[in-house]
Formats: C-alpha cells, sequence, structure tokens
C-alpha cells in the first residue's frame, strides 16, 4: 500500500479545509440555538437579523482575541453568555414587566455596554428600539461604533463617558424609557449609576446573578431616594443553558435629586446602602 502524498500539501489542505468547514458548520449549530431562544421571549428573527447576529459574533471573537475586550471569547461562550442570557431581558412576564413590543420605539441606554451586552443584542432582536450604548473605556467604545457601522444599525449612539458624568448631562439626565446593565457591582452602587437616566415612568432592568434578597434590602433606600418605586424581581432561567437570573426591575415615579449622581468614583466607594442589621 502506498502511503505517498498523506503528508503533502494536498493531504495538509484538505485537512485545514476539512477542519474550517466543521469550525462554521459548528457555528451556524451554535447561532441557531440564538434564534430560538429569540422565538421562544416572543421575537421572530428575519433573514437580516439573523445575518447581523452571525456577524456580531464574528466581530466579538476576532476583537476580543485581539484587544481582550470580554472574557467570553470562544462561539459557545458568546452564544451562551452574552447572547441568550441578554435575551432574557426581553422575557413577558405580564403585570409591570415589559413584553417584546413594549421596546419598539423606545429610547433605552445600557450603561458599561462592554461589547454591547445587552444593548447590541436587544437592538439587533427588536430594531425599532433607539439605543444608547455607553462604556468609559475606549477600546470597547472603538468595538462598538465598529460593529454599529459593520451591522449597519440606526438610531444607535456610542458614548465613551462615565455614567457619573453624563448622569449629570441634561441631554441624557432623565431621557429614558428603558436603562438597562449588565455588571457585577451591587444594586445600591448600580442604582445610581442607572435610574438617574430614566425618564419618569421609565424602568431600569438589572439582570443579576440568582440571591439578591439581600442587596435589594441594602439598596430599597437608595432606590427610593433616587426615586424609584420598590423594585420588582423575577427569577427567569429561559432561555438557555446558564445559571438563573434574578431580573430586577425599577421603576422610576419621582425625578432624581439634582445632587446624584455624585462625582465620579463615589458611587463605588461610598454606595447609598442601607445597613440591615
Amino acid at each position: 500500500m502506498s502511503l505517498v502524498g498523506i503528508n503533502g500539501p494536498s493531504y495538509r489542505f484538505r485537512r485545514t479545509t476539512d477542519a474550517r468547514a466543521r469550525i462554521v458548520e459548528g457555528n451556524h449549530r451554535t447561532l441557531e440555538s440564538v434564534f430560538s431562544a429569540a422565538q421562544a421571549v416572543g421575537v421572530s428573527l428575519d433573514a437580516a437579523q439573523q445575518a447581523q447576529f452571525r456577524r456580531y459574533g464574528e466581530l466579538i471573537e476576532l476583537r476580543s482575541n485581539q484587544f481582550n475586550l470580554t472574557g467570553a471569547k470562544s462561539w459557545e461562550r458568546i452564544r451562551e453568555e452574552l447572547f441568550i442570557r441578554s435575551l432574557r431581558i426581553l422575557t413577558p412576564a405580564g403585570g409591570n414587566v415589559p413584553t417584546p413590543e413594549w421596546f419598539a420605539g423606545k429610547r433605552a441606554i445600557d450603561v458599561g455596554s462592554g461589547v454591547g451586552v445587552p444593548g447590541i443584542v436587544m437592538k439587533i432582536a427588536i430594531p425599532e428600539l433607539r439605543v444608547t450604548l455607553l462604556d468609559s473605556i475606549q477600546k470597547r467604545t472603538n468595538f462598538l461604533e465598529e460593529v454599529v457601522a459593520e451591522l449597519k444599525l440606526e438610531d444607535v449612539e456610542v458614548i465613551n463617558a462615565r455614567a457619573e458624568e453624563l448622569g449629570q448631562d441634561p441631554s441624557h439626565r432623565e431621557s429614558y424609557d428603558v436603562v438597562t446593565a449588565r455588571a457585577v457591582a451591587r444594586l445600591a452602587e448600580l442604582a445610581e449609576l442607572t435610574i438617574p437616566f430614566a425618564s419618569i415612568g421609565g424602568i431600569v432592568i438589572l439582570p443579576k446573578s440568582a440571591g439578591v434578597e439581600k442587596e435589594l434590602e441594602e439598596a430599597g433606600s437608595a432606590a427610593e431616594l433616587l426615586g424609584a418605586a420598590p423594585a420588582i424581581t423575577l427569577k427567569v432561567d429561559r432561555p438557555g443553558d446558564s445559571p438563573p437570573d434574578d431580573m430586577v426591575y425599577w421603576m422610576k415615579i419621582s425625578s432624581t435629586p439634582r445632587e446624584f449622581p455624585r462625582r465620579i468614583g463615589v458611587p463605588h466607594q461610598s454606595p447609598l446602602i442601607e445597613r440591615i442589621v
């Protein structure tokens, strides 16, 4: 039996081509689960939206490996942790919790957007949503601008600034129907960084890992001081296979006092925490 050519250029080319084909096929399967997740929360993605999700995932994978933008660098993590978990924000739950249709035409700001999560995910899913993406790190806002241009997203503004500063800007303060933040900060800190952006009647939506009862107690007085009604929380474990999220909703019912948010760094260093005995 002849083994000539087993390690030759043509064999290596075929092996490389086959490997790339398997990767592409796997990526398509991964994104099919994203499309199914959108359907599960009541959003049907057309071919253009599906293509936007595909290209968005490619850009995250490419630029994160170049510039370390996020820890989610593999397609599996991009799918589950960034795309599908963000779609949980659109979960219809009735009562005062918005349904996907409610978001259409609303003005939203994503505070600490990072690679655009959940802001860009929400924008792709609901094109009529008007979105501001706020992040204080330049390399991230550079990436967000690239994504907005590449995906041809309309009515999206990218801002490189701190929430403490922008929250005092009259063109953004109390100007948004929806405020989101996917952050690891405690709720007392997030309250001061998010509630000032919400208009009267607007809503702040904060996805948090399960088990936020103590944080909610700590942040209760702060949220009230900042103009929010008592929080509504919902445990959301679908779509996706990630651990459940506690979705925290604050509705804005009165204006935020002028002194909030405080200067840069203070909400983190000295959060408005109600001491729990």
